[in-house]
């Protein structure tokens, strides 16, 4: 862990090779999928533009410290114009190029160590003769991470930990995914995570590679393999980190007593009586103080420090590269960045962008769309909302490196060949489902053209849909795309638009500068396709794309556009009854506490409940919860206390507070100033079950098992007078699925039988007839049904029901004695995850679940109930999309009136007209409940009314 003690050498050995210049190393940085890179920088990126990466995923992790002693030491006393010491970061910049020409990886992070480690609290003497960084040094480390930035390289600090435990923690995380790691450093306490998936590569020297450490490596050089080497370690000790192992135990001596004994505490154990002389007393006397040292040189490897995915190596900035490094006179640099630069993306010389700016062009361009065979589309406007914002333009390509931008916002306006508003004149082609259309993110597309006059249909592929489906947890942004499978850096939209209170829309940039931000947009879209067809072949998921997500798009923008009419009338008097009722419970919780105080401060609030009203012996709760600052009083710590009355209010206070913030008082900013709808966002890309999620508003999240929550529902109302809310909801789909899943047969005869679950549940489990049921043996049967299907263990069911923690194992117990296949499926399901690293859901979704392999308890634990509960959630999700995709063809293939609404996770919402009401009733069911062939009936509870509420 000592980056100064092998860093006094009088050159940057690790740096640039003699007589090498930083132009030469920078070359080898280019995308390896594009060798030509440098020669056509228009097609694949300049060097200094692409992210480095491999075929084979692979995560590079190099130590910063390490990089900057060595740099430090070799160039010391270099100063910049400022008089600033720039010595180190010269010599770094340097020694990182030179790494990442030599290691081209996918994922890149720089390490760096925190001013204070937990290994500082274990031990007074750790690092205590080790001199202070010089200030000089010090100066240059910010520096330092700015330049990592820049290079579009991902920099980790986790205060408390150092940075080999950092890389130590990814690249042991990185193993598990099937990623391979490379840990750029010197250090050999890396070498204890030395894997068949992690290669220790200690930086070149005075131009001599030094061989990277693998296990054999490891052994050799040792005399251990990496999984003793903390033991080895601890008994030779550290002393550059001022730790001691045991006296007289050299590194010979430890490889001898580890093959002899096996482990560390074999050798102490045994060696004491075994060994002979010194060596036999010093393992006696010195036991503890090997198990101390044993302590500080090991690695974490059990450190969450988020998804490999957030390393993916970044484009260069350029631009903003070549000014650092006039800032600092590194002119050769400077130069190099200059070139790469005017090479890149903006030059784009052998790109063939077009700017349609006459009725020649213009049609021009639709005979082009309509001989393409299948083309890309993407739409510019002036804003994130499709239903609000203004369009700008439109962007075609369906040849690499070839795309057309049709202006809609030229003075005078781009007219077609007999006057026709542009978009109208390429509706026949957009509308012609003969020819494909294929985008990013299409259904905002859908939206805008739609608005235009061009209604889209056809498309056949949807690249954010598409990565969604390969890598569920990775962003699915263009940029993000570009880069990941095209070695590109997109230009970014802020450099045309700007951010903050400087950002202006996009029909105020220069029509030029839109067109080849446009056009490139439509050109990478159409570059994409191709790997992402290959990946859903790869991951087996192409038929769940062609089949399911991409089918479910149009129906979506139907829904959007319809929007869902809100009664304003209804809301208002909603809100004043309650800020009424807030009022009441505000003045009854002062009452109670005996005075006013801030009811939002858990730091006032604490005190007056655990100290001064001591709720903990009203609630008969021994144990506080607390947080560093004080008391703990969320929802969550105060749900224990219920039944104390001021408990009661604040929560009843709480939960009102939330829904006239999240609902009551926002909805109605929400209402389209056109439709008096408001018309939610569905999203398909951003819950990784697959499940659909509701934005701006987000309406899946309305209560409807309590009275405030069925209030703020019936403000939603049909569009038209007279008409009726239809309610359709799958009826405990999940459970069915467990049953199906499970191939339990006493669930699956049960909801053959049509039978309550619960009852029947609680019959089987407590060994009575179903008519000698009572309501609280139901109650228990209806949370372990629900609670065991998602990871519940004792610990919560004891305090869901009310009852010991020794009574809810044995109910746990009882539960899966009674039903042991739904242990099977559970412990089979799991034992999958591990194998595989995913889970699949009755379509095929896939979810990775790295987690499943942390040294971390809580996370395991959080990724077991993942992997539980997505093929249940996941495979309803599956399943109401199917069903959506039929009943939207059966509504416009039957020409109701009918329309669809809204998903709410199992629930479909319509509104129709009286006449329509028993066929869309039956319709809804029949396509719902046929939707998949289960061992268990699946069954679909359907109801209307005036509202929502009344229809549910």
């Amino acid at each position: 862990m000592d980056p100064q003690a092998e860093l006094r050498a009088p050159a940057i050995e690790d740096g640039l090779e003699v007589g090498e210049q930083p132009e030469e190393i920078l070359k080898k940085i280019a995308h390896p999928l594009h060798p030509s890179a440098a020669s056509a920088p228009g097609v694949g990126g300049s060097p200094i533009d692409s992210a480095a990466v491999t075929e084979a995923p692979r995560l590079l992790l190099i130590d910063g410290p390490y990089l900057a002693y060595r740099a430090y030491f070799a160039m010391p006393g270099l100063t910049d114009a400022q008089g600033r010491p720039s010595g180190a970061l010269f010599g770094f910049l340097q020694s990182l190029l030179k790494v990442l020409a030599e290691q081209p990886a996918e994922y890149v992070a720089v390490a760096w160590d925190p001013a204070r480690t937990f290994r500082h609290d274990l031990s007074a003497e750790y690092k205590a003769t080790r001199e202070k960084m010089d200030q000089d040094l010090l100066a240059q480390l910010s520096w330092m991470v700015e330049a990592v930035q820049l290079l579009g390289i991902a920099s980790l600090e986790r205060d408390g930990y150092e940075a080999d435990d950092l890389m130590a923690s990814l690249a042991t995380q990185a193993a598990r995914q099937g990623v391979e790691s490379v840990l750029v450093a010197a250090d050999k306490d890396l070498a204890q995570v030395v894997s068949e998936r992690v290669t220790l590569a200690p930086p070149s020297k005075s131009g001599e590679a030094k061989t990277p450490l693998r296990p054999r490596e490891v052994e050799e050089k040792f005399g251990v393999p990496p999984e003793r080497m903390v033991d080895w370690q601890a008994l030779v000790g550290d002393s550059s980190d001022n730790i001691r192992g045991i006296p007289g135990v050299g590194p010979k001596r430890a490889t001898d007593l580890l093959k002899k004994y096996g482990d560390l505490e074999t050798v102490l154990a045994r060696g004491p009586q075994e060994e002979k002389g010194k060596v036999a007393e010093a393992l006696g006397l010195h036991a503890a103080a090997a198990r101390r040292a044993r302590a500080l040189v090991a690695l974490r490897t059990d450190l969450a420090l988020g998804p490999v995915d957030s390393l993916r190596r970044r484009p260069v900035d350029a631009g903003r590269m070549r000014e650092f490094c006039r800032a600092h006179g590194f002119e050769t640099l400077l130069e190099r960045f200059s070139q790469d630069a005017t090479e890149g993306v903006a030059a784009a010389s052998d790109r063939d962008y077009r700017l349609v700016d006459s009725a020649a062009k213009l049609a021009q361009l639709r005979r082009g769309l309509e001989q393409s065979g299948g083309f890309t589309v993407d739409t510019e406007t002036t804003g994130l909302d499709p239903l609000r914002a203004r369009p700008v333009g439109v962007s075609f390509s369906w040849q690499e490196g070839v795309a057309w931008y049709v202006p809609l916002n030229l003075d005078p306006p781009l007219r077609g060949p007999q006057g026709e508003d542009p978009v109208v004149y390429l509706a026949p082609v957009l509308a012609d489902a003969r020819v494909p259309k294929r985008g990013q993110n299409a259904k905002y597309d859908m939206h805008v053209l739609e608005r235009a006059g061009a209604p889209a249909c056809g498309y056949d592929f949807d690249t954010m849909l598409a990565h969604f489906l390969v890598e569920p947890t990775a962003p699915h942004n263009l940029d993000n795309l570009a880069a990941r499978y095209l070695g590109l850096r997109k230009i970014a939209t802020e450099e045309l638009i700007g951010r903050g209170k400087n950002q202006v829309t996009m029909d105020m940039v220069p029509v030029a500068d839109v067109a080849r931000y446009a056009c490139e947009d439509a050109d990478v879209t159409n570059r994409l396709i191709a790997p992402l067809r290959e990946q859903l072949r790869a991951c087996a998921s192409e038929a769940l794309f062609r089949e399911v997500e991409l089918p479910l798009v149009p129906v979506l923008q139907r829904m959007e556009a319809a929007g869902v009419r809100v009664d304003r009338e209804r809301l208002a008097a909603l809100e004043r009854r309650l800020s009424a009722r807030q009022a009441e419970l505000e003045n009854a919780i002062f009452a109670q506490a005996g005075r006013p105080f801030n009811l939002n401060s858990p730091k006032q609030l604490g005190p007056i409940l655990f100290e001064k009203l001591k709720i903990q012996e009203l609630a008969g709760v021994r144990r506080l919860a607390r947080t560093e600052s004080g008391y703990r009083t969320d929802a969550e710590t105060l749900e224990q206390y219920r039944g104390v009355p001021i408990v009661d209010a604040l929560l009843e206070y709480r939960q009102i507070s939330k829904l006239r913030g999240t609902y009551v008082e926002a909805l109605p900013a929400y209402i389209h100033p056109v439709t008096g709808c408001i018309h939610t966002s569905f999203h398909q890309t951003v819950a990784s079950t697959g499940r659909l999620s509701s934005a701006d508003p987000n309406l899946q999240n309305i209560p409807i098992r309590s009275e405030l929550g069925r209030e703020i529902r019936r403000a939603f109302v049909p569009h038209l007078p007279g008409w009726h809310m239809v309610s359709a909801d799958y009826s405990q789909i999940e459970l069915r699925l467990a049953a199906h899943l499970a191939a339990e047969p006493a669930l699956i005869q049960a909801f053959r039988d049509g039978a309550d679950i619960h009852r029947r549940t609680a019959a089987l489990v407590f060994k009575v007839p179903e008519a000698e049921v009572t309501p609280a043996m139901r109650a228990r049967a209806k949370t372990i049904n629900f609670g065991v299907l998602y990871g519940m263990g004792p610990n919560r069911l004891s305090r869901e029901l009310g009852i010991s923690f020794a009574e809810a194992k044995a109910f746990i117990e009882r539960y899966f004695q009674t039903l042991p296949m739904v242990r099977a499926w559970l412990d089979q399901t799991l034992e999958e995850a591990r194998r595989t690293g995913e889970v699949r859901t009755i379509l095929g979704r896939r979810r990775p679940v790295p987690e499943l392999q942390s040294n971390d308890g809580r996370v395991r634990a959080q990724a077991e109930n993942v992997a539980v509960n997505t093929p249940l959630q996941g495979s309803a999700a599956d399943l109401i999309k199917v069903a959506m995709i039929r009943v939207d063809a059966r509504l416009r293939r039957e020409q109701l009136a009918a329309r669809m609404l809204l998903q709410v996770h199992d629930e479909l919402v319509f509104d129709c007209p009286p006449e329509e009401l028993e066929r869309l009733e039956a319709l809804a069911r029949e396509e719902m409940e046929g939707v998949w062939q289960l061992s268990v009936p699946i069954r679909v509870d359907v109801g209307h009314g005036p509202d929502w509420a009344s229809a549910h």
